[in-house]
Formats: structure tokens, C-alpha cells, sequence
């Protein structure tokens, strides 16, 4: 089937070749050339796209998918069996689960919507739980009936999965925090509320854990008076972490006051946006250790064993803070300042940069993980210890070797400075966390969004919501430049029925209530005018949009689409005209014909008569295109004969007698080069007449190979010029070879003609298929055609002023002197010419200083 395949079946990767492959003989669709054009179209689109889609067609729902959709069926499994397969026998597993949405598509219900749905399938053989979010939409035949289902759709295991683990990690984190040996809580939004604390932060504060879900100066109002208020306040605001050592304070236990003294750290917490969202607290009890400090000033003896217990105390404390930085699900890492060495290194960030801890303590930064050596991050590190100021970076990109490969990982970083007892930068400690999974997740968010975005805008459509609580009404741009709306100009419901065409907005009002009444289907469907009294362009649009309900099954808001279809009805309307006046004709016609049969012989004679002048027109037709050829021969020949001695004795005179002619010399150029001129014109003059007698067009002409011939003839001009020409894949066509050659070679003759002085040309030649109602509304192509090959040859040139788009192609008219660009101002008349010969039309679009663009229709 490889040798036959049709063209829309072309390219496609792996599934394209399948496809091409595929025996559809036995298939109740048949061969591909027999497929009707929605199939043909659908298959194609599905084949060249990157987002992953998959097609049931028919009352078998044959199957058909890309290679985008291929790795979702895995290995040892579906592939390739499930291309042409019959649906209920492709998938017995999840059959009683998708049977029921298919169904739905098929009565002609509304595209259905799922997102992050656990439909298991049989691949890399088992039966795996898989993750999807996807959409099931109708694509109509030609009999404007539902032929088929188009599945788009995005695997989401991975993000589900990630989504779980983090729960589990923040679940874990929960617990890490309550079993802690030291007090631990995290403080919630400007207002500080204790949303996470353990035993030992509630038996230091000499409260309970009824506090949680208060400010922390509702469940403890004694503190409001001291330091500490002021001092929370300002990491939040500053974001800058807050070291104490030894602070007082007032605590009220058992109902009275007691001083209580801590060693202490507030750090800001942020989110993935690095917009601070509370304050994490790691506090330890050291009123003993001061008290002991205290007791030391009085009793001389005393003062050494009461240290030495004192600072066993706080390395007792150092060590339970080390203990929790090695069970915390964070990457946690401390960098001493000599040699940049590893002193710390828990087992969450020796896993995310692909070692074991034994790997990387005791190791300088740069020998431990040599291939982050040339990212910056050395540097960094001693500029936290030079300035004191941390350094926080949000999804930071590292190359790190991970299982034997070198990766690219993204993490939330902090390089916090580390102090001594006497406030010695001594180091730096690192906290990190990895966003990998997230960020790839994001992105692939981003690429799907981006192919809807797409899709949106191959359709032409405008998308709109309205919020039902606050009236307001949000449009895409492509809706305001429809009403003629500024960008950020605000808009409700009221202003939107006034934007409507008064005959309508009665409907629309309706249409819209009716949707949002409980009970209905929220379904926004219909048609109306736009309201032309404020000079808006006249417009039908049609509108389709979707009541949205919250969780209490209540509307709050309505979105959907618009699409601009006052050229189909318009055309509607014309044809249901036209239809109505051959009627009314026919009937007349018919009338006559009964009353005037006896007419007939007179109208015989009339037509016998009418022949015998087609007769004589033709004969004076041959004798015109004799005389014009005669013409020809004579402008070619007998014109051109007296242009070519005036160049050859002015040659003579220039070479023999330039010392006798002085001066002389410059009008003999000067005469030459009119001459020369003159027999350029006449030449295109010549080659424009030619085109007026239509020649046969009956070849098959490619396209690519008519642009590589004439690139092979300009290519000392090209060179010269330095010019970079690509073209897509072009088109076969029906017509004149020669023509066509002309056309093209005339348009980039243009293009390196008119280019920027001091720039290279880059020429680019694109191809699109159009419908005929798709067609831009000036173009008229001679000849009637379902659709047509777009060809627009873009150059960086210098451009023109668009108004004169349609001067340009009459004869003689030039846009710029033919001193500065040399030329007869036939070429494009001679385009035109060839365009209009086979069937088409030619246009040109510009700016001056900004390029030319010039598009070829012609009939597919």
C-alpha cells in the first residue's frame, strides 16, 4: 500500500507508516481512497500532531492513534494490534468504564472532560493502574452525523503519583516534627497561626495542643508586651531569619509568670513562588544552662563544672538538631568555610545529588560533586559566607550524575549562613528541595495548554466567561477586536446585551437563563447579530458555552466559545436565494415551454444562425492569433533588429573614436543604455502577450521541482546577494510548466531584487490548503475550486506601502525609479497573468522597511 498511499497519509512517523501499511481492505471503512473527507482530515490532522489522540470511527469504532499516543500502550501489550481493531475487542478491561462516555458521544450529548482518571490497562504485560486526563468529542461525516469519537488525551500517572508521594512526604514531615527532640512549630500567614507543633514547643510554652489553629498572641497573650511580637513581625516583612541565644522570656505556666530562657531560630517559609507564607520555629530550653551561668558568677568553685555541664547540654541540643536534619524529608547539607568540606550531609540530599552521605562527607564541594564544577555554585557558596546575605533561588536548574547519566534537576534552593558562638560566619548551611517532578509536570501542562491555545486558534475562535456572582465578563482578544473592546477595558453582562443586536438580545437573555436554571442542562447554545449602531462591523456569531456548578451544585460561572459565521451564512442565505429564484424561473420556464412549443422551429433557426457567428468569430479568432504571432515574430525580430545595430555601432564609436568624441562619450552610453531598455521592454512586452492566449495545461507540475529550476537559474544572483531560500513541501498541480517557472523566477527575482542595503536576503516559500470558504474575502480565483494551494513567497526586503497592493500588479506601474532599481514594471503584470491562466489569483501584502509578502491561490 506504501506506493499508493494517498496524500493525506503521508509523514506521520511510525503510526503514519503503519497506517500506510494497514490492509484496510478487510475493514468495513475500506481502502484509504474511498474514506470520506471528515476520516480523511481527522487521520491526517491526528497523524501530524504532537499531542497524543486517538480515533474511533464508524459503527465499529475502528480505531486509529499517533505516535504521541503510542508510548501510553506500552510494551508486550496493545501496540500495534490496536490500530484497526475493533474497540470492545481492543479493550475488555476498561470497556464497562469508557463503553458509557462513548456512548454519550455518539447520541450526541456533549464532549465529555475527565481529569487525572484511574482507567487501568493491559501493557508491558499486566494490568497497570493508569492515570488520565482526557476529552471524548464528536467529529462529523459529510451527512453532518456524529461518525466518530475523538479522544484527546494526556497520560497523568507520573503526576498523580508525585502528587501522593508529596503527601506521604508532607504526611511523614508531620510526623518527623511531632517525635522531634527539640520544639519545633510553623507559624501560617500574617496572622501567625500555629498550624504545626510538637510535644516539646507545648511543654516549653506550658500549653497544650488546643492551641493549634490560634495566633500564636491569641494562645499566648503574654508575649504580646515582649520582644518577641516585634521580632516575628520582622522576619515575616523582611524575610531576613532571626538567631537568638538565650532570650528571655515571660511564659504564664500553671497561671503564673516564669522566666524562661531559649536558644532559638525563626526562619521565613515560602512557597514555590518564593512568596513568604509563615515562619518556621526550632527552639531549645536552655533556662537550665543560664541559670547554671548565673550560678557560676557566685561561686567561683562552682563556676567551672557548671560550664562544662552547661555546654554538654547545648551539644546535647546540637546533636538532636543534627538528629533531625538527618530523619527531615528536606536535602539538608552543611559546608564548612575552609575548603568548602561537606561537614554534613542527610540522606534526602545525598539521594538528590546521586551519592550516599559516606561519599560526600569529610569531601571539599567541587571533588565530592565534580560535575557541578563551572555552574556557579562554588561561587555563590563564598559570597553567602563574604556578605552574610543568603541566597535563595526557586527551581534552580543543576547538571547532576544520577544512575550513571548526567541529568538536569530543578530545586528549591537556600544558602543560609552559618555562625559560631561569637557570630562567625563559619560556613554555610544548604536546604534544598527537589522540584523535578513538578517542574516537568508543569511543563507538560504548558505544551498541552499550548496545543489547545493552538487548536483555538486554527478554529478562529473567540473564548469568553462570565462570573455569575460579580456580573463581570472576561473575552480572548480575538472577541474584543470583534466589538471593537480595548484590552483592559472592563466589561459585565450589562454591557454584553449591549453589544448584541437588538432583535437578539430579548433571546440572548433567555438563552442564558434558561441554562443557569436549576435543573436544565447548562448548555449555552445560539446565534444572534452584533449591534451595528456604534460602528462596529456587522457580524453573526455563534456562541456555545457551559454553566460551571460548585460543590454545592450552584452556578457561579458560564465559559465557552465563539465563532464568526457570517461568511457561512451569508453564503447560506445567497444559495437558499439562488435556490429559490432557479425555482421560480423554473416554474415560469415551464409555463412558456407549454404555451410556446410552437416557437421552436424559430428558435432552431435562431440557433442555427447563432452558430453560423460562432463560426465567423472563430475564423476571426484564428486570424487574430496569426496576426499576433506575426506581431510576435516582428517584435522579436524586426523591433529588436535596429535596437541591436544602435548597441553595436555604439560599441564602435565608443571603442574607435572615443578621443575624437570627447564628451561625446557619455550620450553614446547613454543612448545604449535606452536601447537596451527598449529591448528589454519589448521583450516583456513580448512574453506578457504570449500569456493572453491561454496555452494547454494539462501537466502535472511539482512545485519543488519548477522553485529548484529556477533557483538553479538565478544562482549567480543569489550568490552575489548572499541569500538564504527555503520552501516547504510544495504541491503537484495541473498546468503549464514554462508558466510557472516564469512566475516563480519573476517574484524571486523581486525578492533579491528590493532587498535592504547592507542585509542578505532571506527568502522563505510556505504552502497551506484552504477552503474555498476560507478564502480571505477580496481574493476571486478564475475558476471554481473546493479548495486551493496557498503559496506565499515572504522576503525581509524593503518593502512597500501597502496602499499601493493593487497598483502593483498593472502594467508599467513602478513603485521606486529605475535608476535606484532597474526594470520595465511588467514582471508582476506578467505574474498575474500566469496566476489568472490557471485558474487562481495572486495578492500582496506590506509595510514599507518591513518585507513583502505574495500569495499565490491556486485551484487544488
Amino acid at each position: 500500500m506504501n506506493n499508493t498511499s494517498p496524500q493525506f497519509l503521508m509523514g506521520g512517523g511510525e503510526m503514519g507508516a503503519l497506517t500506510r501499511a494497514y490492509d484496510w481492505s478487510g475493514s468495513f471503512i475500506g481502502e484509504p481512497h474511498t474514506w470520506p473527507q471528515s476520516l480523511r482530515t481527522t487521520v491526517a490532522m491526528i497523524l501530524s500532531s504532537k499531542f497524543p489522540m486517538f480515533l474511533w470511527w464508524g459503527k465499529e469504532l475502528i480505531q486509529f492513534y499517533n505516535d504521541a499516543y503510542r508510548p501510553s500502550l506500552g510494551d508486550n501489550g496493545k501496540h500495534p494490534t490496536a490500530l484497526g481493531q475493533r474497540a470492545e475487542d481492543c479493550w475488555p478491561e476498561t470497556w464497562s468504564i469508557i463503553k458509557p462516555l462513548i456512548d454519550n458521544v455518539l447520541a450526541g450529548e456533549e464532549a465529555t472532560w475527565s481529569e487525572n482518571q484511574l482507567i487501568p490497562i493491559y501493557r508491558n504485560g499486566n494490568l497497570e493502574d493508569v492515570y488520565w486526563t482526557f476529552s471524548y468529542s464528536p467529529v462529523i461525516n459529510e451527512s453532518d452525523q456524529i461518525g466518530g469519537v475523538l479522544v484527546i488525551c494526556q497520560e497523568t500517572t507520573k503526576a498523580v503519583t508525585t502528587h501522593q508521594k508529596l503527601a506521604l512526604s508532607e504526611a511523614r514531615f508531620r510526623s518527623i516534627v511531632e517525635q522531634a527532640p527539640m520544639a519545633i512549630g510553623l507559624l501560617s500567614g500574617p496572622e501567625m497561626v500555629i498550624d504545626v507543633g510538637n510535644d516539646k514547643l507545648f511543654e516549653v510554652w506550658g500549653r497544650n495542643s488546643s492551641i493549634i489553629g490560634l495566633p500564636i498572641l491569641e494562645a499566648l497573650p503574654e508575649i504580646r508586651d515582649q520582644q518577641f511580637a516585634q521580632l516575628l513581625e520582622d522576619v515575616y516583612r523582611s524575610g531576613n531569619p532571626y538567631y537568638g541565644n538565650g532570650a528571655l522570656a515571660k511564659l504564664e505556666k500553671n497561671g503564673l509568670l516564669e522566666d524562661v530562657y531559649f536558644d532559638f531560630v525563626c526562619m521565613p517559609l515560602r512557597d514555590v513562588s518564593e512568596r513568604i507564607v509563615g515562619i518556621t520555629i526550632l527552639a531549645t530550653d536552655v533556662t537550665r544552662q543560664i541559670l547554671a551561668q548565673r550560678a557560676l558568677k557566685e561561686n567561683e568553685a562552682k563556676m567551672r563544672s557548671d560550664r562544662i555541664a552547661a555546654w554538654m547540654e547545648i551539644e546535647e541540643s546540637q546533636m538532636q538538631l543534627l538528629a533531625l536534619f538527618e530523619q527531615s524529608p528536606v536535602a539538608i547539607a552543611i559546608i564548612k568555610k575552609e575548603d568548602l568540606t561537606f561537614t554534613m550531609a542527610n540522606p534526602f540530599y545525598a539521594e538528590m545529588v546521586g551519592r550516599t552521605p559516606e561519599e560526600i562527607v569529610g569531601k571539599p564541594l567541587l571533588e565530592a560533586v565534580p560535575e557541578i564544577a563551572g555552574q556557579g555554585f562554588d561561587q555563590l557558596i563564598n559570597k553567602v559566607m563574604e556578605t552574610g546575605v543568603p541566597f535563595r533561588s526557586g527551581e534552580q536548574s543543576v547538571d547532576i550524575v544520577r544512575d550513571g547519566r548526567l541529568q538536569t534537576i530543578y530545586v528549591d534552593l537556600t544558602y543560609q549562613p552559618k555562625k559560631d558562638l561569637k557570630g562567625q560566619i563559619n560556613g554555610v548551611l544548604v536546604v534544598a528541595t527537589d522540584m523535578t517532578q513538578q517542574v516537568l509536570a508543569r511543563q507538560k501542562n504548558l505544551e498541552a495548554e499550548s496545543a489547545l491555545r493552538g487548536a483555538v486558534e486554527l478554529a478562529e475562535l473567540g473564548t469568553w466567561q462570565i462570573n455569575l456572582h460579580t456580573k463581570s465578563v472576561e473575552f480572548s482578544k480575538r472577541i474584543r477586536d470583534w466589538f471593537n473592546l480595548g484590552e483592559n477595558e472592563l466589561i459585565d453582562v450589562v454591557r454584553v446585551y449591549e453589544l448584541i443586536g437588538r432583535p437578539d438580545r430579548k433571546s440572548a437573555r433567555k438563552t442564558i437563563e434558561r441554562a443557569t436554571a436549576p435543573g436544565n442542562d447548562g448548555v449555552f447554545d445560539m446565534e444572534y447579530t452584533v449591534d451595528t449602531s456604534t460602528g462596529i462591523k456587522e457580524r453573526i456569531l455563534h456562541a456555545h458555552g457551559k454553566v460551571h456548578y460548585n460543590d454545592k451544585g450552584e452556578a457561579y460561572k458560564v465559559s465557552g466559545t465563539v465563532q464568526d459565521v457570517t461568511r457561512q451564512r451569508k453564503i447560506q442565505l445567497e444559495l437558499e436565494h439562488q435556490v429559490q429564484q432557479r425555482t421560480e424561473e423554473l416554474q415560469m420556464a415551464n409555463k412558456e415551454l407549454a404555451s410556446s412549443n410552437f416557437e421552436l422551429a424559430a428558435i432552431n433557426k435562431e440557433f442555427v444562425a447563432i452558430n453560423e457567428e460562432l463560426s465567423q468569430s472563430n475564423n476571426m479568432l484564428a486570424r487574430s492569433n496569426e496576426n499576433l504571432q506575426q506581431f510576435a515574430y516582428v517584435a522579436s525580430h524586426d523591433l529588436q533588429e535596429p535596437l541591436r545595430k544602435v548597441q553595436s555601432f555604439g560599441d564602435l564609436l565608443t571603442k574607435r573614436y572615443s578621443t575624437q568624441l570627447g564628451d561625446g562619450v557619455d550620450y553614446v552610453k547613454r543612448m545604449q543604455a535606452a536601447s537596451k531598455r527598449m529591448s528589454v521592454l519589448i521583450e516583456d512586452l513580448l512574453t506578457f502577450s504570449r500569456l493572453s492566449v491561454r496555452q494547454d495545461t494539462s501537466e502535472r507540475v511539482p512545485l519543488n521541482h519548477v522553485i529548484e529550476s529556477v533557483i538553479a537559474v538565478l544562482e549567480l544572483s543569489i550568490q552575489e546577494a548572499g541569500a538564504q531560500i527555503t520552501a516547504a513541501k510544495l504541491p503537484v498541480i495541473i498546468g503549464d510548466i514554462s508558466q510557472l517557472e516564469q512566475l516563480f523566477q519573476n517574484l524571486l527575482s523581486n525578492a533579491l531584487k528590493f532587498r535592504q542595503p547592507g542585509e542578505a536576503p532571506k527568502i522563505q516559500i510556505m504552502h497551506k490548503l484552504i477552503f474555498m470558504n476560507d478564502l480571505p474575502i477580496p481574493i476571486k480565483p478564475l475558476r471554481h475550486a473546493g479548495a486551493y494551494h496557498r503559496i506565499d513567497i515572504i522576503d525581509n526586503g524593503i518593502g512597500f506601502d501597502g496602499n499601493n497592493a493593487d497598483r502593483i500588479f498593472q502594467v508599467f506601474q513602478r513603485l521606486h525609479g529605475k535608476h535606484q532599481y532597474p526594470g520595465t514594471g511588467i514582471g508582476l503584470a506578467i505574474c498575474e497573468k500566469v496566476v489568472a491562466n490557471h485558474g487562481g489569483a495572486i495578492t500582496a501584502s506590506s509595510k514599507e522597511g518591513e518585507g513583502a509578502t505574495f500569495s499565490v491561490f491556486l485551484p487544488a
